[in-house]
């Protein structure tokens, strides 16, 4: 009996040394791998559902601050827009947080644009993203821009609701193809640069011994409609009764940086919708001659606001002196990556370089009496 207990005690010991050498030993590179990842996956679902009140509680704050409160409250707002996408940095992109702000946002504005009746006499401008607009008459429609089908998935699904769909240049934070194949399965209108151009595999230059933009694009995504068009530069065109100008431009540069001027075609577009007028400028901040809009009426005119040339803005204020409201938009654009937030002063797509412009509710530039309204994804203003 004896013998048999000494042989058990053995059996015990040995068993407990042996899970203690397991148990100390250093986990491989699998093992410790499957515990992070554990750990991680519920610090996700944590973050989640932490993110979900926090997004929540935010769109109900944008929603309740108009854009056309001026006080220092809506200022406060606009600074946690850029705090709220700061904190969604990841890595070389960003949380899902971000994304789901634009989405609650977006649907918001989808639902609106196809419900909201705009009365006579008025407009109606929804922000959607990046320098992407809507603009709604009693009867007519016209999106500029419209695209990042790459942040909000169902970006193509307001072209349900549109007439016309301009756009500024062949970026692709400004054309998504998704978007203008759905316009025209709609019905509307598309309206591109009509420049001569060569495909350098990136980018569309402009080349006089190139290929017409329109036949290029269309022969490439194998478009078959007559609804995809250009029109002629500075010449007003009528289309489906909306009035349109294009004036080719200079895209934006860095004047200071050598190699950073591309010729690729941009437009801005003046456009008369139900007599209410609206300038687009794309990402075109220049020219190679000298229009003139001294003596036109603009209503709404529509900026890329950054900070890569300091003088651009005043610049476009001496270019379209007498503007009723600026809009500044090209801010927060998540396809740019993490810089827009964090990076230095010249790759900042923030609120907080829109309102070192701004000054209760006006433009510091030039005379100070011009409104400049800074816009959050999805918002609308009545004019």
């Amino acid at each position: 009996m004896k013998n048999k207990l000494k042989i058990l005690n053995l059996i015990l010991i040995l068993v407990f040394l042996f899970n203690y050498t397991a148990c100390s030993n250093p986990k491989t590179s699998t093992e410790t791998t499957s515990v992070i990842t554990t750990v991680t996956d519920a610090k996700a679902k944590e973050d989640t559902l932490a993110y979900s009140k926090d997004i929540l509680v935010l769109n109900d704050k944008i929603n309740s601050i108009t854009v056309e409160n001026t006080s220092l409250e809506r200022n406060e707002l606009l600074i946690q827009i850029d705090d709220f996408t700061k904190r969604s940095v990841r890595g070389n992109g960003f949380s899902s947080s971000i994304y789901s702000l634009i989405k609650i946002r977006l649907d918001q504005a989808l639902k609106e644009i196809s419900t909201i009746k705009v009365p006579r006499g008025n407009i109606r401008i929804w922000y959607i993203y990046n320098m992407g607009v809507i603009a709604k008459s009693e009867d007519k429609t016209i999106a500029f821009d419209l695209a990042g089908d790459y942040v909000y998935p169902n970006m193509a699904d307001f072209t349900k609701y549109i007439d016309i769909l301009v756009i500024s240049h062949f970026h692709g934070d400004h054309i998504n193809r998704s978007v203008f194949k759905e316009a025209l399965e709609n019905g509307a209108t598309v309206i591109i640069p009509g420049d001569k151009v060569l495909f350098n595999g990136s980018e569309f230059i402009r080349d006089p011994e190139g290929e017409d933009a329109v036949t290029l694009i269309k022969r490439r995504n194998g478009i078959d409609s007559d609804n995809f068009i250009s029109i002629k530069p500075q010449e007003k065109t009528i289309i489906k009764g909306i009035e349109i100008t294009a004036y080719p431009a200079k895209h934006i540069h860095n004047p200071d940086a050598e190699n950073s001027f591309i010729d690729t075609p941009v437009n801005w577009y003046y456009v008369n919708l139900s007599g209410f007028t609206i300038l687009h400028t794309g990402d075109g901040t220049s020219f190679d001659y000298k229009p003139d809009f001294t003596d036109k009426n603009i209503n709404v005119f529509i900026i890329h606001s950054t900070t890569l040339d300091p003088l651009t803005n005043d610049t476009l204020m001496k270019l379209v002196p007498n503007p009723g409201v600026i809009l500044p938009l090209h801010v927060l654009e998540l396809g740019h990556g993490p810089s827009i937030v964090n990076g230095n002063q010249e790759q900042c797509m923030t609120y907080q370089s829109i309102l070192d412009n701004y000054s209760n509710g006006y433009y510091k530039g030039i005379d100070g009496n011009t409104m400049f309204i800074p816009m959050i994804w999805g918002e609308s203003i009545l004019f």
